[in-house]
């Protein structure tokens, strides 16, 4: 007999926006705080569901938690939770016109599933089907003015448990050559290792530092080239046995990734929560990729909740292998009472809690609040 779903007629959604300081990914791009919305999505008996959004280019959080309040709330309101997906299709009808963006489509889908699987009692990951309780993590690093910045990293992830480390590296092809030189010296023929350039490499750099890597036994090769330059990562991967992956901030949901694949762009296709429109647009970008044999990797979440969200997620309906994970986590670690922990093996294991495992630390929100 199916388990009876638990009604959650919503009576409410709100945001608070509150900063922190900017996290290392984004020091140096970027002035001043980092901005948040935190989604609250509350069903008629009290429960809450949440979902933390990052606002992007040193935007104010007050533009994503417009449009969820002006342009989205509507749709949830006085519908009931237990069907997370089915409101975010119409959600998703806004974001090719322009009316919304991805990111508050993933705010408010975020909050849903959590209150959803609050609502059950149960975490997100067993209300998609449980296939895993941990999966395999990897640190992956901030941006460091010199070698020795990423080998201090390098070894404080791996004396953290992780067993593999991407960089996202000086973005200049001579000077990336040497780094991932360095990091296979010092990391050992076993230990992996990957490489993200976030679409700044020439085509000519791509192929020398892709070489490189093939070479030094990298496991993967990201997003080298502008992100539309399918003809050009084809003709990459042609000439090269490392995988090349890509696919990240691809705008326009699983229909952009379907191009992608159809241009034979990537060797396998980055995806989460935050970027590919929440939970529900993640499961929608796993069928189409597992639909036409195409590998998924993960992107980190972009804040502390939505990394929750995807380890559920992939823990619960993927056969994703690792989950990324940015270091040191201590710096991207707040506005939450929990966090996604990485153990001595390495592994990112679910939190007992229902939900999304971890509930906002209104102190820390309340201090830093801005709207």
């Amino acid at each position: 007999m199916a388990a009876v779903v638990p009604h959650a007629p919503i009576r409410s959604v709100r945001t608070v926006c509150y900063a922190q300081p900017m996290v290392p990914i984004h020091t140096g791009r970027f002035t001043g705080d980092l901005e948040l919305t935190l989604t609250i999505v509350e069903a008629e008996d009290g429960r809450c569901g949440y979902s933390t959004a990052r606002a992007h280019g040193g935007q104010p959080g007050t533009v994503i938690a417009a449009q969820v309040e002006r342009s989205l709330a509507a749709v949830a309101i006085g519908r009931d939770a237990s069907d997370p997906a089915a409101l975010w299709m119409q959600m998703a009808a806004q974001e090719p016109p322009g009316y919304v963006s991805t990111f508050a489509i993933a705010a408010l889908d975020v909050a849903l599933w959590d209150l959803h699987a609050r609502t059950r009692g149960l975490p997100l990951a067993h209300c998609l089907g449980g296939g895993r309780n941990a999966m395999r993590a990897y640190a992956s690093s901030g941006h460091h003015a010199d070698v020795d910045g990423y080998l201090k990293d390098f070894a404080r992830a791996r004396a953290a448990g992780f067993t593999a480390y991407k960089a996202h590296p000086f973005c200049d092809a001579a000077r990336d050559i040497e780094l991932a030189q360095v990091l296979r010296a010092a990391a050992g023929p076993g230990f992996r290792l990957m490489l993200d350039a976030a679409k700044r490499y020439t085509p000519e750099g791509a192929l020398a530092v892709g070489r490189a890597l093939q070479d030094l036994g990298f496991h993967w090769f990201e997003e080298p080239l502008p992100q539309h330059d399918w003809a050009g990562y084809r003709a990459l991967r042609q000439a090269l046995s490392i995988p090349v992956i890509g696919g990240e901030t691809l705008p326009g949901l699983a229909p952009a990734v379907a191009n992608a694949i159809d241009a034979g762009a990537y060797a396998a296709v980055l995806a989460d929560v935050y970027w590919k429109g929440g939970v529900s647009g993640l499961l929608r970008t796993l069928a189409l990729c597992r639909e036409r044999g195409m590998p998924v990797v993960s992107h980190h979440g972009a804040s502390p909740l939505m990394d929750l969200a995807n380890l559920q997620v992939l823990c619960g309906a993927s056969e994703v292998e690792m989950i990324e994970v940015l270091s040191p986590q201590s710096a991207y670690q707040y506005g939450l009472c929990a966090y996604l922990q990485v153990d001595a093996d390495g592994q990112a294991r679910l939190p007992d809690a229902a939900g999304l495992g971890a509930l906002p630390d209104w102190d820390y929100i309340e201090k830093h609040r801005r709207s």
